[in-house]
């Protein structure tokens, strides 16, 4: 799944690899201690104050830094993401920052405009305040604290957008060609719109199918899909078809149910209604994400970069299809690598099928991979 441009530089990092671990090992053969140091920074959002961490080698001088641009909804620094009933899913930035300071690399994260923790979110102002150049413009008092930082090397720099974020890393790539390398994980390669279509079609809509009576849906079977083992991603179509369903109602919407039956046929009714359902959402709530208001998608940006690129897409990726990651493998310019793991979802968690995956843990691989391309680049 990558060409040959990628094989050869992974067997060149596997080289890398071998020679800084050599490097790091002193002559008497015993392993060097090995500890990070985190720097906690306060950077002006304008009308918020952010809180950062600079996570950093203190046994590496001028470290190489890795800039990580999150995704979607209110995240904070770490990446946490809850579950329906509050509990943690996954914190893949944390993973990453320890990942990668182990392997003497420093990472800058940062919580989102009008985010405090996982837990503290001022709801109402990052939904009706916050946009997608704002956050760009977060994006980019977070890189200058980087590269002003006394912990790292400013001429080795990186940055890491994971989803929305990629959208954001390209964008604030293409305005910065002295950045060392751009990462994106499970990049969105398409609009918004068309990218929604995509979730409710080929996610949610499967997953509804397996709790389906004669072909449709109602109140019952949306309160076992809401119970069922589907992801987050699968299950955002029963909030579309019944709205008031956080609260326990799982009655279907009115407007989508004119003979007033209580209940949704799934190809002859709901299929034809996600076209104008996603228009009402981007012309609304998610107006951010509207043709004209939305950052290019990273095709339309990336093959401006010139600096070396990597994508980590996931196969079973339930937010962003793998197709896209294999498109931009055909795009991009000679320096980069593309890497599609099977079995593997948004967060690069395993996941055996896209309805089931739940932005589970980050696994070893990707991981690896990335510090084994920084390494390469730097």
């Amino acid at each position: 799944m990558r060409n040959r441009n990628a094989i050869r530089a992974l067997a060149g990092l596997a080289v890398a690899a071998l020679a800084f671990t050599c490097s790091t090992i002193p002559a008497s053969g015993a392993a060097a201690p090995k500890t990070v140091g985190h720097q906690s920074l306060n950077l002006d959002f304008g009308d918020f104050t952010a809180k950062a961490e600079l996570d950093y080698p203190t046994w590496r001088k001028n470290a190489p830094v890795v800039v990580l641009i999150p995704g979607s909804s209110p995240e904070d620094l770490n990446a946490d993401i809850p579950g329906p009933d509050g509990k943690q899913l996954s914190h893949i930035f944390l993973d990453l920052a320890n990942s990668l300071t182990a392997r003497g690399f420093a990472v800058m994260r940062y919580n989102k405009h009008y985010v405090t923790s996982m837990t503290q979110v001022d709801y109402q102002s990052y939904y009706t305040k916050l946009t997608l150049q704002g956050m760009l413009k977060d994006a980019g008092t977070v890189l200058t604290a980087a590269q002003n930082n006394p912990h790292v090397d400013r001429h080795r720099v990186f940055l890491y957008g994971w989803s929305e974020g990629s959208t954001v890393a390209a964008a604030l790539a293409a305005a910065h060609p002295e950045l060392t390398g751009i990462a994106f994980q499970g990049p969105v390669t398409q609009s918004w719109p068309s990218l929604f279509q995509w979730q409710y079609e080929m996610v949610g809509v499967p997953y509804l199918r397996q709790f389906a009576v004669n072909g449709g849906v109602g109140s019952d079977e949306l309160k076992k899909a809401s119970a069922g083992s589907g992801g987050l991603v699968a299950k955002e179509i029963i909030q579309l078809l019944a709205p008031q369903s956080y609260t326990g109602d799982f009655s279907i919407d009115p407007a989508l149910d004119p003979n007033h039956d209580g209940r949704i046929d799934i190809d002859n009714e709901l299929l034809p209604a996600i076209p104008g359902l996603i228009a009402k959402l981007v012309t609304g709530p998610l107006h951010i994400y509207a043709p004209g208001e939305a950052l290019p998608d990273v095709s339309q940006v990336a093959p401006k970069l010139r600096m070396p690129i990597l994508v980590l897409q996931g196969g079973n990726d339930a937010n962003v299809p793998a197709s896209g990651a294999a498109t931009l493998n055909r795009n991009l310019h000679r320096d980069h690598v593309v890497r599609i793991y099977p079995g593997l979802g948004h967060t690069l968690g395993r996941t055996a099928t896209q309805i089931g995956d739940n932005f589970q843990p980050m696994t070893a691989q990707p991981q690896a991979d990335l510090a084994l391309w920084l390494l390469l680049h730097s």
